[in-house]
């Protein structure tokens, strides 16, 4: 029977006895298990289409700064012409900036990017934050090459081949359901000379799965068995169950290599200078001020950089942001709406609209009174006017989503956002049998949009029968501060779910004890989520993501609020800058104008 989508941009997509119809083009079962590594989402298939020449209907999104991983802080977003107007779109391809025109023969200016938060750590084992994500691409050479389209380079279905992008692996083959073997790069060396081979990777894998480095990108890779060296130019990957969504893992985070010798003194790389084989390399970091990168020229790649130097300011403060930009002292960075507003009339820049697959909400922490109630949940989820807060505090520039899904993921099916009902909501409070509630609102203190919305919420939680109170916290160590389960009732949160697949979002969100999971445990959604991770039947798994999205939306986990859509304040002097739609910004492409 044909798999039903209820968002109309998905009739296009059907199960059919042959495998699966996709904007009618028809594909194999082992077609979509390779698709974007292990077919991550119908999202890399539309990707894939419009690359090909096909047409497909284009998922719209919504507004925050995610990581990659968790949210930092908050960012809506308007249309070119600089102020927010109309409904905002997005789209599965990268947005070009300031295209065409003639980069320099060789690498020359200076690039500078304005950051909310300093980098957790250098070391890409030890960080999963898209924060982070846009700038390691840069420095680090992942195995798999995913371009700023989210085109993996597979060779398969009209994708490009892994040689003609910037991945370290050259091709690979499933010898069976759990062995992968994957050709490597020879010749190549990281930056400090030491040689990239077969040995560079399994120390990487081994490091990245050790326990005792309590590496947040874990539990993404927990399928990989051992990594077994062949040759210096062969690795064979040894699961210990299937894993449908490997090869898209195998382009992210996780899979950015880092020399065996080099990360020894874990201390030097972390923290002052992390090596890896990109086209840009870490030549100075002052911690919560500025990162540097400059152009490499050992860089192993057929294409050059064209900027001499890319600076990372770390900047909390919205408004010294934004002042910098203005003052032209920063060229890329993203804005909220009303900074949005201010960029409009300024002739030298421009503010983009990107969407994205982050969704943003309210994290309910289940373990701590009185939100380890059901009720209490209910009450909260029903309280919240979510169509107030997108139309005044983001300015319209936000889907709102009933589940913590986007279209862009593979899993993705449109529930409606919970109904906004005081009375629902008082009914359901005082069937709490919890007098006098209280709760603690955590958010980031430098995060202006974040504050605005914490202030509403504690408005409409108040008028129900709530007490709340809002703490403010250091953006530096919200996130880790989170994982350790020492915030409160209600935690801002947004997850950019990067494998475009929803094992990557409900596994390290809802699964028992992961990541980014510090309070929430349902033995029969682990069970299931245990399941989609072991067949490669699409089918199946979608199944499961359909039950997966029950669970959570009846349990009243958290409050998912909205899809994102980002604002980008982009100078002038920024030429042929494509914006990906998961941030992770590349910058080999594009150069600087004096």
């Amino acid at each position: 029977m044909a798999n039903e989508y209820p968002d109309p941009e998905w009739r296009d997509h059907r199960e059919t006895p042959d495998g699966f119809l996709v904007f009618g083009r028809q594909l194999s079962r082992r077609d979509l298990l390779r698709l974007g590594g292990g077919m991550a989402s119908l999202a890399a298939v539309q990707a894939l289409l419009a690359a090909c020449g096909g047409s497909a209907a284009s998922p719209t999104a919504g507004a925050t700064s995610s990581a990659g991983g968790a949210a930092s802080t908050s960012t809506a977003t308007s249309n070119t012409a600089g102020a927010p107007t109309g409904s905002p779109t997005a789209k599965t391809s990268g947005t070009l900036v300031n295209g065409g025109g003639s980069p320099p023969s060789s690498p020359t200016g200076q690039l500078r990017v304005a950051m909310t938060t300093d980098p957790t750590s250098l070391d890409p084992i030890d960080t999963y934050s898209l924060a982070n994500g846009r700038w390691e691409s840069n420095v680090f050479s992942p195995l798999v090459w995913r371009d700023p389209n989210l085109v993996v380079y597979d060779g398969l279905q009209g994708h490009p081949s892994p040689s003609q992008g910037f991945g370290l692996a050259t091709s690979w083959n499933y010898t069976d359901d759990k062995t992968l073997e994957m050709k490597l790069l020879s010749g190549v060396t990281f930056q400090d000379g030491e040689p990239f081979n077969a040995a560079a990777v399994k120390s990487t894998f081994d490091r990245l799965l050790d326990p005792a480095n309590k590496s947040p990108q874990t539990f993404n890779y927990t399928s990989i068995g051992s990594v077994e060296v062949v040759d210096d130019q062969t690795v064979r990957f040894h699961f210990k169950e299937v894993d449908p969504v490997m090869i898209t893992k195998l382009a992210g985070y996780g899979a950015f290599i880092t020399p065996p010798q080099a990360v020894k003194d874990h201390t030097t790389y972390a923290t002052k200078q992390a090596i890896g084989t990109g086209p840009y390399k870490i030549t100075e970091y002052a911690k919560d001020d500025h990162m540097t990168l400059t152009a490499w020229d050992g860089y192993w790649g057929k294409q050059k950089p064209h900027i001499q130097t890319i600076t990372y300011r770390v900047i909390p403060d919205d408004n010294t942001r934004l002042s910098e930009f203005m003052a032209g002292n920063v060229d890329v960075l993203t804005l909220n709406v009303s900074q949005a507003s201010a960029a409009n009339g300024n002739p030298n820049v421009k503010v983009i609209q990107v969407g994205v697959p982050t969704v943003s909400g309210l994290r309910l922490d289940a373990k701590k009174p009185p939100t380890d109630n059901l009720k209490v949940r209910q009450a909260i989820a029903h309280a919240i006017d979510l169509n107030t807060i997108v139309k005044t505090i983001l300015g319209g520039f936000a889907i709102p989503v009933g589940i913590w899904q986007s279209p862009f993921s593979f899993g993705y099916e449109n529930y409606p956002p919970y109904s906004y009902d005081p009375n629902a909501a008082k009914q359901a409070l005082q069937a709490s049998g919890v007098s006098s509630p209280s709760l603690i609102y955590d958010v980031i203190g430098s995060d202006t949009q974040g504050k605005e919305m914490a202030s509403a919420i504690h408005d409409m939680l108040t008028a129900v029968g709530f007490k709340v109170s809002i703490q403010l916290h250091d953006a530096a160590t919200y996130y880790n501060d989170y994982v350790a389960g020492k915030l409160h009732n209600i935690v801002p949160f947004g997850w950019g779910g990067w494998t475009l697949d929803y094992d990557n979002t409900y596994y390290s969100m809802y699964y028992t004890k992961q990541s980014y999971n510090p309070s929430y445990s349902n033995p029969a959604l682990d069970k299931l989520l245990d399941q989609e991770r072991s067949t490669l039947d699409q089918s199946v798994r979608l199944n499961i993501a359909k039950q997966c999205n029950k669970i959570i939306y009846n349990d009243y986990v958290d409050v998912a609020l909205y899809q994102n859509v980002y604002l980008w304040g982009v100078s002038n002097r920024v030429r042929n800058f494509l914006i990906p739609p998961d941030e992770r910004l590349w910058w080999l492409d594009s150069y600087v104008s004096s």
